[in-house]
């Protein structure tokens, strides 16, 4: 049985191609099928961490009622003097 082979040809005027062939180039050549398969595997596995958090993140937020505080102003409190002025205002007022 013949061992699988991969082809790797980026496009270097894409920056990330670019960018992930330097990354593959400053590898030791013996060691690059194992830092890709380690890229790929590390790679499947953040997507499935990030899946489940969103899961629980999903269920979790189900849980929670968010409810609109509606926010009045504090009324301002009559000063006295102003009280006493409607006061004297009334009692001076002819009937």
């Amino acid at each position: 049985m013949k061992r699988p082979q991969f082809v790797f040809r980026p496009n270097l005027r894409d920056p990330a191609q670019r960018r992930a062939w330097q990354l593959l180039q400053a590898q030791p050549a013996g060691e690059r099928s194992a830092y890709l398969a380690a890229c790929i595997l590390k790679s499947d596995d953040r997507a499935a961490v990030q899946k489940e958090l969103r899961k629980v993140l999903k269920e979790e937020l189900g849980k929670i009622q968010v409810i609109a505080a509606t926010q009045t102003k504090p009324k301002k409190a009559v000063p006295s003097a102003t009280l006493d002025f409607f006061s004297a205002l009334q009692q001076d007022a002819p009937e």
